[in-house]
């Protein structure tokens, strides 16, 4: 072992270890610097070893276990899930390996060479950490990264399945070696890695699918559950109206005087609830989403005593029902958060109360929600990435920015009138499918 082999070795791991360190602390938020730079120091020792006395074979598996434990150990982050950053950083890496390789093939550098050269070897781990460094600075590597994780939090027997990926990988670079340039089957082990990723990317997307599934599901039996209650209230109140009945027949039959007294105090009574008023204006959608939602968010503001009003123009679901499942699923989600947003900030307010008014024009369908709210708002920062909710609650309203950017059928503005906060949410009906349904309904008949 040469002086000038270790000389080598210690600058190719220093950049090695920056790269490392940059990967990791964009996954995970540690504010101790003394732990970072004892962190970023063994790591510098670890690279330095592994260029020195591990094989290439064999990097990749101890990499992932050597910084698995770094994190564990050294910035304390006692969790399974340290395995996962260990893997995004090693998985960056390697990509920036192959596109470094490709380059430095591309400029016609003899594969032997840059094996072999130890200048090579340490210009190409200098490009290795550069072009990690880039990959991971890319906006769409933080957002897939970021998702990654998340999902990873929210399903926890992923862990399982991503140890069970390691050891088929291992399998394979024990097989084939991690040095693909000086490989015959270069392509063919690309493809075996590309393989196995898109293999756990699908099991990825499944288990997503299936937390989507629940959580569908969780809705759906709140909103059945809640009509299940107006249903047995709308019985009680059928019983109790023919109980009214029979004693209104009695009192004629009398020509008692108290009849009219009666009559009154039911009228009276039928005053103090407004379940058949909101019956009607919810009968004003159409079958599906909108009305389940709506009759949700609306038993939710009972159970906060938050008072509310629906108002619900005539023709509004003619308007609706020309709209296409994806549409429909797209206002039920924005609604949601809308009224979900509308709620948690007049539950902060003095007086508690919310209303909900939906109008129609020739193309459009306009829902207006009215909410109070505590304290000041600040109108420069009134948009639809804004809550009023306060600072920490706006995820979902990121949620609803992400429908408005795949489509231009919806649009948002907020705005304060007097004493409340208002969402618009304007939904653009589509002239030709409109007349598509009238044609099918007319041959229809």
């Amino acid at each position: 072992m040469s002086l000038e082999n270790i000389i080598v070795s210690i600058v190719a791991a220093f950049f090695q270890m920056l790269a490392v360190c940059i990967v990791i602390f964009s996954q995970v938020s540690h504010n101790q610097t003394k732990e970072k730079i004892r962190f970023a120091c063994l790591m510098w020792i670890y690279c330095i070893v592994a260029f020195l006395f591990i094989t290439n074979q064999l990097r990749f598996i101890t990499g992932i276990v050597s910084l698995s434990i770094l994190i564990y150990f050294i910035l304390n982050i006692r969790e399974k899930r340290v395995i996962l950053y260990s893997f995004n950083t090693f998985i960056i890496m390697t990509i920036a390996e192959i596109f470094t390789s490709l380059f430095l093939l591309f400029l016609g550098i003899d594969s032997v060479d840059i094996v072999n050269s130890l200048k090579y070897n340490l210009i190409t781990n200098i490009l290795v950490a550069v072009m990690t460094i880039i990959i991971v600075s890319l906006p769409v590597v933080k957002f897939v990264i970021r998702k990654i994780i998340n999902l990873f939090k929210k399903r926890r027997s992923l862990i399982n399945y991503l140890y069970v990926f390691l050891l088929i990988l291992y399998l394979i670079v024990s097989k084939n070696g991690l040095e693909f340039i000086l490989k015959s089957n270069y392509y063919v082990n690309i493809l075996f890695v590309i393989g196995i990723v898109v293999i756990f990317g699908i099991i990825i997307r499944s288990e997503s699918k299936y937390d989507q599934l629940k959580e569908e599901n969780k809705q759906m039996y709140n909103h059945v559950t809640k009509y299940e209650k107006i249903i047995t209230e709308q019985g009680k109140a059928n019983h109790e109206f023919k109980n009214q009945l029979m004693v209104i027949r009695g009192y004629a039959q009398m020509n008692s005087n108290k009849l009219l007294e009666y009559i009154d105090s039911i009228t009276l009574d039928a005053n103090k609830t407004h379940s058949s008023y909101l019956i009607s204006q919810l009968n004003k959608f159409p079958e599906g989403g909108i009305k389940g939602l709506l009759y949700y968010k609306l038993s939710i503001m009972d159970d906060e005593k938050i008072k509310y009003e629906l108002n619900v123009e005539s023709g509004v679901k003619t308007k609706l029902n020309t709209l296409s499942v994806n549409m429909y699923k797209n206002i039920t989600r924005i609604l949601g958060v809308l009224l979900d947003n509308a709620i948690d900030a007049s539950k902060q307010a003095k007086s508690k109360k919310i209303i909900i008014s939906v109008s129609k024009e020739k193309t459009i369908v306009v829902f207006n929600i009215y909410n109070t709210y505590k304290g000041k708002l600040n109108i420069e920062k009134i948009g639809t990435g804004y809550t009023s909710k306060g600072i920490g609650h706006g995820y979902g309203l990121r949620l609803v920015n992400d429908i408005l950017n795949e489509t231009n059928s919806f649009e948002i503005k907020n705005s304060v009138d007097n004493d409340y906060f208002v969402s618009t949410l304007k939904i653009k009906i589509d002239k030709k499918r409109k007349n598509n349904i009238k044609k099918k309904s007319e041959t229809s008949k």
